[in-house]
């Protein structure tokens, strides 16, 4: 009986401390969406001092912003950090952009490149869509259009316009795969967001025929996005 009562008070405790946890970030984001960046920021924080990943994420982009406290991008890099070693694939993303742009850190694609990796490996769009350009041009990882080719892939698939457009630049340039010009035209088509994809559209269209751009615009059509998953 004792060690079923000390388990309902732990049970209870843990129950308590997440309502708490979650009380400080509620109240941040509501401080937040009131442009009350200051006050947003300390309730963030105390959400973030009991290791909520999402307020951990949020004050380093405030930091990195400046928002409510004073703009210091190693304060901001602390935080992603937190966020990223929790498993936060938007933070991990975050965390390697500061080391590949080299703000509050010295530039290093070599520490950038295992935290775009991981978030990537989640299935998180625009993670996939970084890493996929690095590989495709090769600057700060090996030149691989294979692996460029599946990182745009599950990137477009989850509706990313950039991946979408680097697809059909692989579709239409042969990269990776067979030269198709129907693909490279239903990625430039779903693609209609970047701004480069129409006028490139065009381009792959005067090479195709009637019933080429017809099929092309036909899949385009029927295409539908996959669901994306939590970062």
């Amino acid at each position: 009986m004792k060690s079923l009562l000390r388990s309902f008070c732990i049970v209870t405790f843990a129950l308590l401390s997440a309502a708490t946890l979650a009380d400080d970030f509620s109240n941040g984001v509501t401080l937040y969406s009131e442009e009350s960046y200051t006050a947003a920021a300390a309730a963030f924080q105390k959400s973030a001092d009991k290791g909520n990943v999402d307020a951990q994420f949020n004050l380093g982009l405030m930091y990195l912003k400046g928002q409510g406290v004073a703009q210091d991008e190693q304060q901001a890099r602390r935080f992603f950090e937190q966020a990223a070693r929790q498993g936060s694939a938007r933070a991990q993303l975050n965390l390697g952009r500061m080391y590949a742009k080299g703000l509050g850190v010295v530039p290093s694609y070599a520490k950038a490149l295992p935290w775009y990796e991981k978030a990537a490996a989640q299935g998180y769009a625009d993670a996939q869509y970084t890493l996929g350009l690095l590989y495709v041009t090769g600057t700060g990882a090996p030149l691989d259009y294979r692996k460029a080719y599946q990182l745009f892939l599950g990137a477009a698939e989850q509706n990313n316009a950039s991946a979408q457009y680097q697809l059909g630049l692989m579709y239409f340039k042969g990269k990776a795969v067979r030269p198709d010009l129907v693909e490279a035209l239903k990625w430039m088509i779903l693609a209609d967001k970047y701004p480069q994809a129409v006028s490139y559209r065009s381009f792959i269209e005067a090479q195709m025929s009637p019933q080429q751009i017809k099929q092309a615009k036909k899949m385009a059509a029927d295409w539908e996005p996959v669901n994306a998953p939590e970062s």
